[in-house]
Formats: C-alpha cells, structure tokens, sequence
C-alpha cells in the first residue's frame, strides 16, 4: 500500500474552498426556544477536526467554519488539528488525539477511507431523519459506490471546470466571445482565430491544467480499475482525450514553448496572453479582481452532449474513534444545510452540494468581482459521473498526463505513449502494493 507521506506529497489538492457562516432562522419560535433549552441541557464537549493536506491555522478555521458552529451548537467547542510542516495522518492518529471529523478533498478521499478509519453514518442519517436526497447527485452516488453502500462521509462543498475567457484580447482582435453549448471543434475553431502574434506579443486560443482536466474528466474514465487495482489509461477513450487537448497546443503559429507546459494559469493570470483558460471557478474568483473576464459552461464532447467536468468535492467523515460521532454527525449534517450551503456559495468559496437553484443563485454575492459575471456557468448542468477512485490513482494519473504532454509535444504518438505509460503505471503501483 502507499504510504501516507507518499499520498500527501502527490493528492491533487483543489484549494482551500471553506467559508464562514452565522447560522439562520426558519424555524417557529417554539421549535427555536425547544432548541435553546435543549442545547442548554448537553454537556459541553469537544470536537476536533483535521484536514491533511491543507495548511490552515486555529483562528482561520474559526473564521471559516469554527465560529457557525459554535453558534449553531453552543455546548460544542470546535478545534482544529493544524497541518503544519505536512504532519503525516499516522502521526496525528498515533497520538492518541480525540479526533472526532477529518474534512477530505476527492484527491485525497481514497486514501484516508482505505484506512478504514471512517465511521459509516447509515444509522446517523436513520435515527435523524437525514434527507440524502437533497445531495447532489453525482456526489451522493460516488460515495456510495465507493463504500459498497456504506455511506462514509457527507460532501459538504464542490467546484468544477470552467472556460473563462479575456474579454480584451477577443475585443482586441474583433473575434466573437465563446458561447454556451459549445463543443471541443467548436472551441477549436475559435482558439485558432485568437492565436496571434501581435507586436512581438505571442497570444495563445485556449490551454488548461492537463492534470485537473484528466482528474474530472468529462467522460468518467478511471485512471486504475477499482477491481484488479492495474492501470486502466491505455484506451481509446484517453487516447482521445489527449489528442482532443494536444491539438490547442499546438495551433499553427502559436505552439506553445515546451518550458511554457505547467504553466498555464500563469499565461492567462500574470501575463495576459492566454485567452481561454479552463480550470475551476477559484481561479476565476481571483483573477476577476484585475482582468475583464468571464466564463462559460465547459464544452462537450460529441458523444456526450450537455455533459460538463465531474465534481471535484469535499467531504467530511466521522472518525471512527471519535468519543462523540452523534454530535459530529450533527456537525455534518448542519454543513449541508440550505444556511450553510448558501453561505459558501455567497462567499465564493464553494459552490454547493444540495440540490435547488438558490445556493447556485447566491454564489459570489459577497465578492464585488463576480457581479454581473455569467455565474451559472461554474455548475454544470449536468456533470459527468465522478470515476471510481483509487488509493493507485496518484501514479497512474501522472503517467498519463506525461503521456498527452508527449503527444502535444509531438515526442510520440497517442499510441506509444500510453502504451508506455501504462507500463510505467503497472510496475509503479506493484512497487507499492509490496511496501
């Protein structure tokens, strides 16, 4: 198996995408003061939270999450263990700390529940009438699917990929801005007519993070078969991918330098010369701060019409030590509240997890930036399945992104090169089945 300093080092990690919130009303004021005096009554306790793999201090977790919670649940005073200096999971958990949640991004998810460390919340979500049906599709099924129908965790906030567009530089050339609805050709099309050089600036159609497209790629394809545990990108279907993606990299005229690869987000950030970018909305919640700048829906592939990027979510689990799991699970559940969620979503932070309009109609109303931006564009309507995942993932997906930067590169073809990458995959992930 992996080590956890090995998985650590190579997750992908979306970003921190917490936010603060005050708990709200709705409810009648008997069921508020019932409420009151039964919280007055429970005997006041600790909950503890860790999140690997994210540095965050006390007073930011306060800020983001602690205080909504200490609010909404008075007798429970919320801390965090800090991942600070990369502290490793089996440090914390041999320490014999009262953990109680663990918050875990997609990247990271296998790893954490392939310990076994989880409780399965079945009999929470009964004896609470937990609604399950509100969660986003997707995202509920995943965690099924990878639970053999133990349900391990909650979602409690998501992004997904995104075009955003330079307004300046298609005004600059007089070339129409992208649309919805459209496909890879489509988008081809357009890139080309944006791919210019213009008084000794370079100006490139359309990139992306080869890696983050492949992680939430829109045609659900595992990296490792979640039943033999051996590679599973030597397909057509990722052959397809890749020369779908390589083809922008290499637009007559503007084939991007190989000491350029990696970094995509800095030509459409920092430099201004990209003029479609594809990443998740956090980008575009930064970089609307200081560029005229907008976004689409993601294009789609023929075969799949209408379908967008897969989730990449985060989750919360109940440790299965913790002293206290009806209390977390409390926790949890009031993560997914309609409150909660439209709070993260007013605070651009995260867009939400429960099914209905409202929180994706909230989403960055407290951030000046994204007003009068195409804010539905950041949820797709309809997401890809989210692949099977497994603790093999890390290895097999570096190869294959190593794969399409060969074929953009033209160092190979699609076949050789995922031909090889699969053998690199296979003896990689057999050396760490024998650690």
């Amino acid at each position: 198996m992996l080590t956890i300093k090995r998985t650590l080092m190579s997750s992908v990690v979306a970003g921190a995408l917490l936010s603060a919130t005050a708990c709200g009303g709705g409810t009648s004021q008997e069921a508020a003061t019932a409420q009151v005096q039964d919280a007055a009554k429970r005997e006041p306790v600790e909950i503890t939270f860790y999140r690997p793999n994210v540095g965050m201090t006390e007073e930011q977790f306060m800020d983001l999450m602690g205080n909504a919670i200490k609010e909404k649940f008075p007798y429970v005073t919320p801390k965090l263990i800090p991942y600070v200096n990369k502290t490793k999971t089996e440090e914390v958990i041999s320490s014999g700390a009262d953990l109680d949640i663990v918050i875990l991004s997609l990247g990271f998810y296998p790893q954490f529940q392939n310990l076994n460390l989880s409780a399965d919340l079945t009999e929470y979500i009964k004896k609470t009438n937990y609604d399950t049906s509100r969660l986003e599709t997707t995202n509920f099924d995943f965690i099924k699917q990878f639970g053999n129908g133990k349900i391990e965790s909650l979602p409690i906030f998501t992004t997904a990929e995104v075009l955003m567009y330079n307004k300046d530089i298609f005004d600059k050339f007089g070339v129409p801005y992208p649309t919805e609805n459209m496909t890879w050709d489509d988008l081809y099309e357009l890139a080309k007519q944006v791919s210019r050089s213009d008084a000794g600036v370079q100006y490139y159609g359309f990139l992306t993070s080869v890696s983050h497209m492949l992680n939430t790629n829109q045609l659900s394809l595992p990296f490792v078969d979640a039943k033999t545990m051996q590679p599973s990108i030597n397909t057509e279907k990722f052959k397809q991918l890749a020369e779908n993606f390589a083809r922008f990299y290499n637009i007559p005229g503007a084939e991007l330098p190989k000491e350029k690869y990696g970094k995509e987000a800095d030509l459409f950030t920092k430099d201004k010369t990209l003029a479609m970018y594809a990443y998740f909305n956090s980008t575009m919640v930064g970089a609307a701060k200081d560029m005229n700048i907008d976004a689409v829906p993601l294009p789609t592939f023929k075969e799949a019409p209408g379908v967008g990027s897969q989730m990449y979510s985060t989750y919360a689990s109940v440790y299965s030590n913790s002293k206290h799991k009806d209390v977390a699970f409390d926790i949890l559940a009031y993560l997914t509240s309609d409150e909660m969620q439209e709070k993260f979503a007013k605070d651009g932070l995260g867009m939400s997890i429960v099914k209905g309009a409202k929180p994706l109609e909230s989403f960055g109303l407290n951030l000046p930036q994204l007003q009068g931006k195409n804010i539905k564009a950041f949820y797709p309507p309809k997401p890809a399945p989210i692949s099977p995942r497994t603790i093999y993932d890390d290895l097999s997906s570096k190869y294959a992104v190593t794969a399409l930067r060969e074929v953009a590169q033209k160092v190979s073809d699609a076949n050789t090169a995922f031909r090889k990458a699969e053998e690199q995959a296979a003896k990689e992930i057999q050396a760490a089945k024998q650690q």
